[in-house]
C-alpha cells in the first residue's frame, strides 16, 4: 500500500521566503550605508581639495597684483627716465622738468601695460614657457 502524500506545507516555504526578503533588505540596507560613507569621505576630500585650490588660486591672484603694481611701477620710472634722457639730448646736457613734459608717453606706456595683459598663447606649450618665465621673473624679484 502506499503512503499518503505528505501536502506541501505552504506555511514554511512562505516563510523561507519572507526570511530571504529580510536578508535581502538587510544586505541591501548595509550595502547602501556603506556606499553613502564612501561618497562622503569622497565628497569630503573633494571639498578639500578645492579649498586648497582656492587658497593657491587667492594667493596666486595676489602675487599677480603685486608683480603688476610693481611691474607699473617699473614702467613708469623707465618712461620718466627716458623723458630726462631726451631732454638731457634736446637741452644741451640740461635736465628737463617732468612738469614741462606732455602725459602722452604716459598714455603709451598705459596701453603697452594693456597689450601685455592680453596677450594669448596658442599651446600648452607656450603656457609651460610663460609659467617658466613667470617663475624666473618672480624669483629675480
Amino acid at each position: 500500500m502506499r503512503e499518503p502524500s505528505l501536502p506541501v506545507d505552504a506555511s514554511n516555504n512562505e516563510g523561507k521566503y519572507n526570511l530571504l526578503r529580510k536578508f535581502s533588505r538587510y544586505f541591501l540596507i548595509n550595502f547602501l550605508l556603506t556606499f553613502l560613507a564612501y561618497l562622503r569621505g569622497r565628497i569630503d576630500e573633494l571639498s578639500r581639495q578645492l579649498n586648497n585650490a582656492n587658497d593657491e588660486l587667492r594667493n596666486l591672484r595676489t602675487t599677480f597684483g603685486q608683480v603688476t603694481s610693481y611691474n607699473e611701477l617699473l614702467v613708469r620710472e623707465n618712461a620718466e627716465l627716458k623723458r630726462k634722457l631726451k631732454g638731457k639730448g634736446k637741452g644741451k646736457g640740461r635736465a628737463r622738468d617732468d612738469d614741462d613734459e606732455p602725459e602722452d608717453e604716459d598714455a603709451g606706456d598705459s596701453r603697452q601695460i594693456k597689450r601685455q595683459r592680453r596677450v594669448t598663447h596658442s599651446s600648452e606649450e607656450d603656457d609651460e614657457v610663460e609659467d617658466e618665465r613667470a617663475r624666473v621673473s618672480l624669483n629675480s624679484y
